[in-house]
């Protein structure tokens, strides 16, 4: 006999912020699914690597979660 147990999982909107010098300059929301919001935040930040405003032309970029 094997045990199952699932974890359910939510639907999250996480917001990024996109920065240059400490100055945001763009955001972008994420509707991820997830478990719970630590691993949303993660998988939001991972996705926001493929944006457009994540350009390494841009100096000093930062990328942080301002909403959820």
């Amino acid at each position: 006999m094997h045990a199952s147990s699932q974890i359910e999982q939510r639907s999250f909107t996480v917001e990024i912020e996109f920065s240059s010098g400490g100055e945001a300059y763009a955001t972008e929301t994420y509707t991820v699914e997830a478990t719970d919001w630590y691993r949303a935040r993660r998988d939001a930040l991972e996705m926001s690597v493929s944006s457009p405003y994540d350009n390494a032309r841009i100096p000093d970029l930062t990328r942080r979660v301002v909403a959820q």
